[in-house]
This record gives C-alpha cells, sequence and structure tokens, in this order.
C-alpha cells in the first residue's frame, strides 16, 4: 500500500504542470530574498492559483454543476423515439489502427448511442461529426463510425449521416432537415452531458422534441474518486476547467447569435 501511494505520488509530481508550479514557488522565494517582495507576492499569488484550479475538487465541482441535470438514473425507464442523434467530437483520425480512428475521452457519445441502438431504443442513428483526413482523402467522424457499426452488425434499423460538419449548430440544422424528410417527431439527443445544455437548448429553440442522454460524465466521475484533494496539481484539472469556460463562453456566444 506505501509503495504504491508513493508510485501515485511521484507519477503526480511527473505532471509538467507540477513543474512548473514549483518552478514558480522557486521563483517568488528568489524574488523575497533579492528584496522584491511585490514580486514574490505575485509570484505566490500565482502558485495559489495554480495549486487551487490543479488539485482541488474545483474543476470536477463546476463540470458536475453542468452535468447532473441530463445523467440518467434509471436507464431501464428511457423512452424509445425515432432516431438516436449522436453528436461528434470524439474520434481522432489514425490510419494506422484497424477502426481507421483512435477514440477520445468523448468517445463515451459513440458507446451509448451505440448501446441504446443494439437494445432498440430506436430504429433510426444519426451520427455528426467533423471532418478529418486519412492518407489525404477527406472523411467525417459519421462515416467512419456507420462503416464500423455495419461491420460489427450492431443494429437492425438504419444508420444515417449529417455529412462534414464543423459545429453543434451545423449538426441541429441537417437534424431537422433531415427529421422533416423521414417524418421522426422525437429523438434521443447523445452527447456529454456537460455540453447538453448547449445542445438541448439549441435543438429546442430549432422546434425539435429532443430527449437528453447525457454521458461522459466527467466531473460527477471525478467527484467519486478517492483523493479529489492533491498535494501537486494536475494538467487533467485545467483541462476540464477549459471544457467548462468552453461550455459557457459557448452558451454566450450562441445566444448572441439568438441560437438558444
Amino acid at each position: 500500500m506505501v509503495d504504491l501511494r508513493l508510485s501515485k505520488l511521484l507519477d503526480a509530481a511527473l505532471d509538467p504542470l507540477a513543474w512548473i508550479w514549483l518552478g514558480v514557488l522557486w521563483w517568488g522565494i528568489r524574488c523575497w530574498r533579492s528584496g522584491s517582495k511585490s514580486r514574490a507576492v505575485t509570484a505566490w499569488s500565482l502558485f495559489a492559483l495554480i495549486w487551487c484550479l490543479g488539485a482541488t475538487p474545483l474543476s470536477a465541482t463546476l463540470l458536475a454543476q453542468l452535468e447532473k441535470p441530463y445523467a440518467i438514473g434509471d436507464w431501464e425507464g428511457l423512452p424509445k423515439a425515432d432516431a438516436i442523434v449522436c453528436l461528434g467530437g470524439g474520434l481522432h483520425p489514425q490510419p494506422l489502427e484497424t477502426l481507421s480512428f483512435s477514440a477520445s475521452d468523448a468517445s463515451d457519445r459513440y458507446l451509448t448511442a451505440l448501446d441504446l441502438y443494439h437494445r432498440g431504443h430506436a430504429s433510426h442513428l444519426v451520427f455528426g461529426g467533423g471532418t478529418f483526413r486519412i492518407q489525404g482523402e477527406a472523411i467525417s467522424e459519421g462515416e467512419v463510425l456507420k462503416a464500423w457499426v455495419e461491420r460489427w452488425g450492431l443494429g437492425n434499423g438504419e444508420v444515417h449521416l449529417l455529412g462534414r460538419m464543423t459545429t453543434t449548430r451545423d449538426e441541429c440544422v441537417e437534424v431537422k432537415a433531415l427529421m422533416e424528410e423521414q417524418g421522426w417527431q422525437r429523438i434521443l439527443l447523445v452527447t456529454s452531458a456537460w455540453h447538453m445544455q448547449r445542445s438541448l437548448a439549441l435543438f429546442e429553440k430549432a422546434g425539435i422534441e429532443a430527449i437528453p442522454v447525457g454521458c461522459d460524465l466527467k466531473g460527477m466521475t471525478s467527484s467519486l474518486g478517492a483523493h479529489p484533494w492533491r498535494i501537486f496539481p494536475s494538467s487533467g484539472r485545467f483541462s476540464d476547467i477549459h471544457v467548462y469556460l468552453h461550455e459557457k463562453v459557448g452558451q454566450v456566444y450562441y445566444r448572441m447569435r439568438g441560437w438558444i
């Protein structure tokens, strides 16, 4: 047990952010000793800020606020719909992989949508997502995923593609057109729970009846961890802060554009 704790502590200390954090502390000490007390105070304030953002439960708490309203407590009670719409953003192109992609930490979106599709919550599955290049050929996330679904035989319905999208707004516009074409009334909207507030508002503003299905619970998962407080700040927690700020700024921008 002692060896395990020491191993984890050493791993945390090897995070480049931890080196920067300690460097700021050292800089503050140097400034103080040289008589530049104002610079020392600035350095130590930065030292404290880095620790608060990267070593406390703050990032998890902020993300959890976005996630909680859309976390599914009863998966068996989830209603059926005409289609499952899975928003993109969880793949990286990688031609050396057998699937032609590497999954990011947001790939829970695809696994959740596929599981609901496999269990018969809808007979249609819709993939959005951006565009990347594999060996010089432009291809969308949806095209890669559709090939995978069909090769594995993961459902008995039909898979639809939204094309090569750039933003969630683009996906919403295409879903609206597809629903009108197919005569669908209601969809299951699958995306990361921290991204759902903005996404759901966008779809509802467009007049789409969407049942939110949140997944990829970064904040709520972190808050369940055994060590919410750390000695060394973690770059991963800074990444979570970035996700939170991205969503908040995105909401402001969407409101300014009149999309939500």
